[in-house]
This record gives C-alpha cells, sequence and structure tokens, in this order.
C-alpha cells in the first residue's frame, strides 16, 4: 500500500511506502545516518579504518578525470614494502638471535630465559599467511560445473587465470583470498548475494573479485599481506580487555598494572600497523575502484551499478533472516532473502543511495563508500557487456548452489539467534 504524506520540515507532498521510512525528495528530511555493512578484522582493518577518513573526494575526483585506470608504483607501496621487510628481518634477528644466545651461553639459566623469550617472541611475530575460514566450503567443479564455466570466463575476459578454488559460505558478502603457502587463489561467494543478485549483477560481483588478482593491491600480497598478519596477531596478543570488563570480572591490581604494561609494549606494534595503513591507504582504495572499473568492464556499467546498489542492501537480508528465525514454515532462508531483496521499490533504493551520500567525506580503511563508487562508474565511459549470463544458464546456477542452501540458512539462523542470546546475558 502506498500513498502520500506532507513532509513535517518543507511542506513538500512526498510517497509514502507500506513498510518502508518515509522521506522527502526535496529536502532530505528523515534520510538515516549511513551504515557501511562491510566490517574489517583485525588491529590493521580498525587503525586503517581511523587512517582513512580524509582526502575521500579528492582522490574520487582524481580517478572520475583519469584518462585510464590501472595499477601502478607509488611511493606509498614502496614505503609499505620497505616496512614490511623491516619486519621479516627483526623476526629472523629475534630468532637466530634468540637460539645464538642460548647456544653460546648454555647453561647460563639467565641468558636460556632471554635467548628463550627472543626466539619465542620470533614464532608470535612469524609471518601470517591468510587461509581459508572454517565456516567455508570449497565448490568442486563437478559440484557446480556451470558456475565454475562461467568464472572461467570471467577470468579469460580480464585475462587471468581462473581462481584454484571457488567455495561458499554463509555471509553478505564476497572475496577474494590468496591462502597458505601455495598462495592458492580463492574466489569466496556468499550465498545470501549470491541468491538476491539478479543475473549479470553476478557477473559484475564476480568480475569485481576476480579483478583483485590483477589490480596490485599490495595488501594482498605476499611480503606486505604476511606482514600485517604477523603484526596484527602480535598486537591482538598483547592488547588485554578494556580495564572496566576486566573489573568487573574480579581483577584486581596487579592484573590492571600488567594490562597496563601490555598496552605500553602494544604501542610499537599498532604504530607500525599505523604507519601502513597510512601508507596503503590510496593503494587499497584506488584497487576497490579499479576492481569497479573490471567489473564493469565484464558485467557492463549497468550491471556493476546494480550490483554495488543491491550490496547496499543489508537491512533487507537481515529483515528476512529475522522474519524466517520466527516464522518456521519451511520456506528457504535464501528463497526469503531473495524475495526480500527483489521486492525493495525503486523509491526505497534511491532513499538508501541518497543516505550512502551522506558518507562522502568518509572512506573505510580498505573499502570506499559504495556510493563513491557507484559515482565513479556512472562519471567514466559506459562499458558494453564481455561475459552474459542468460536466463538459462542462471537457473542452472542457482540449481547449482541449491543443495548448500540448506546448510547455509542454518548456519545464519543460528548466528542471528546466538547474537540473540548473546545480547541478553
Amino acid at each position: 500500500m502506498s500513498g502520500e504524506r506532507t513532509c513535517p520540515e518543507c511542506g513538500w507532498q512526498v510517497a509514502v511506502l507500506s513498510g518502508f521510512p518515509d522521506w522527502c525528495d526535496r529536502c532530505g528530511w528523515n534520510l538515516e545516518a549511513p551504515h557501511d555493512p562491510w566490517v574489517g578484522t583485525g588491529r590493521f582493518a580498525k587503525i586503517a579504518e581511523l587512517a582513512g577518513r580524509r582526502a575521500g573526494d579528492r582522490m574520487a575526483s582524481e580517478l572520475a578525470s583519469a584518462g585510464r585506470l590501472a595499477p601502478r608504483v607509488s611511493p606509498g607501496k614502496l614505503g609499505a614494502y620497505a616496512i614490511a621487510l623491516g619486519v621479516h628481518v627483526l623476526v629472523l634477528v629475534l630468532l637466530v638471535g634468540g637460539l645464538a644466545l642460548i647456544l653460546a651461553t648454555f647453561p647460563n639459566p639467565i641468558a636460556l630465559l632471554l635467548g628463550l623469550a627472543l626466539a619465542g617472541l620470533g614464532l608470535v611475530m612469524r609471518p601470517r599467511l591468510p587461509s581459508l575460514p572454517d565456516d567455508v566450503r570449497s565448490l568442486q567443479r563437478a559440484e557446480a560445473p556451470v558456475l565454475h564455466q562461467l568464472v572461467d570466463e570471467v577470468a579469460g575476459a580480464l585475462e587471468r587465470p581462473p581462481p584454484d578454488v571457488i567455495a561458499l559460505d554463509a555471509d553478505w558478502n564476497a572475496g577474494w583470498i590468496v591462502a597458505g603457502p601455495r598462495r592458492r587463489r580463492v574466489l569466496v561467494l556468499g550465498l545470501p548475494i549470491a541468491s538476491a543478485l539478479r543475473p549479470q549483477e553476478l557477473v559484475a560481483i564476480l568480475g569485481h573479485e576476480v579483478a583483485h588478482d590483477r589490480n596490485g593491491d599490495a595488501r594482498r600480497g605476499l611480503v606486505v599481506g604476511s606482514a600485517v598478519g604477523a603484526l596484527d596477531a602480535v598486537s591482538q596478543l598483547l592488547l588485554p580487555d578494556d580495564d572496566r570488563r576486566m573489573a568487573e570480572a574480579g581483577f584486581g591490581g596487579f592484573e590492571l598494572l600488567t594490562a597496563g604494561l601490555m598496552r605500553v609494549l602494544a604501542l610499537p606494534v599498532d604504530g607500525a600497523l599505523w604507519l601502513l595503513a597510512r601508507l596503503l591507504w590510496r593503494d587499497m582504495q584506488r584497487a576497490e575502484y579499479l576492481a569497479d572499473a573490471l567489473g564493469a568492464r565484464v558485467a557492463g556499467s549497468q550491471a556493476m551499478v546494480e550490483a554495488l546498489e543491491t550490496l547496499m542492501l543489508q537491512s533487507a537480508f537481515a529483515l528476512a533472516v529475522q522474519r524466517a528465525a520466527h516464522d518456521e514454515n519451511g520456506m528457504d532462508v535464501m528463497d526469503r532473502v531473495r524475495e526480500a531483496v527483489h521486492g525493495v521499490p525503486s523509491r526505497e533504493r534511491e532513499r538508501r543511495r541518497r543516505v550512502a551520500r551522506l558518507e562522502q567525506a568518509r572512506l573505510e580503511g580498505t573499502h570506499p563508500p559504495t556510493c563513491k563508487r557507484i559515482e565513479l562508474l556512472e562519471q567514466r565511459p559506459p562499458q558494453p557487456s564481455a561475459v552474459t549470463l542468460d536466463t538459462a544458464r542462471a537457473k542452472r546456477v542457482d540449481e547449482e548452489l541449491r543443495p548448500f542452501s540448506a546448510a547455509a540458512g542454518t548456519a545464519i539462523l543460528d548466528a542471528h539467534r546466538g547474537a540473540l542470546y548473546s545480547g541478553w546475558r
């Protein structure tokens, strides 16, 4: 049901949609504060978020007027490589120095303890390589041949080899991971977002993720990425819970004093992470814009824009999950998600896009605001599609993914109910 009402701010007659917030096209009344569904993890992501809240408009303007979007070697990237190499050298010095001290002074107990401490710190700071999360399921080619063929076409259009692994999870997202010492290239596709995307939008998201294999993002590389992982691990080990929570748990003065000392020890580690975030910020942002441009080259500019707009509908996904948790009528969670997202009217999509524009002055650590990404795509020459997913093939992809929907839906509902339970405690 829809109707009209008078805006209390400017007196304009605005359309009203049942089940969606009222808002004014003219003065922006009742536009809510933006919320970006992307959330980074680790100390680096948190520090990068703080470091990335400046110069967003300037970067977007530079890229809009650039003749060609392409990876490049920047002073910031070179500085990040220098710090990362310094971290790896420090780890080697700690390990070798600790072992040498033990062997050279054995059986001196003081030197033994000091040597073990140095070697132990070196082990803690060892390079960390990303790995597949436990809740990610690898999808074999025999299980989903049409999806694998589609990804092959997308990779071919970008002149890249197909990913080594296609994996599924239950997140409202998609991602690209270079995992383990074998550096396996993994495309992670969230079943909720795969269910919600229309066929050509799915091609756009696949193109965006595969594009990370060629856009020069140092954060995903072996040298810088492993150094960030090592510093993240040390920072999380040193930083305790906040003092209030410790006091509530019955910790005394000695524990609080120890916590303060750990915070002091974490300062140089966080300082290195902060510096890496500052040096890499422009390259991380540029890599996301470039991935969008390459995704548009594969699926077409309009499909890339529509895919980004769908990503902003996370609240519709959350509402579908909430309803599924309270109304167990046998309807598949992914079907509910698809129905909820496709049921969002154009006026509500426009509201969310205007809400996203309120975030113009703020850029996340690794991802620009979605509205900036859409604006850049619309400002540049439109691209035709190089890969098309027709209705018949899209239906076959859905059929291939359906056997995994039940397990993903159960995981989503369990996570939702677990969050409710943790909130009650």
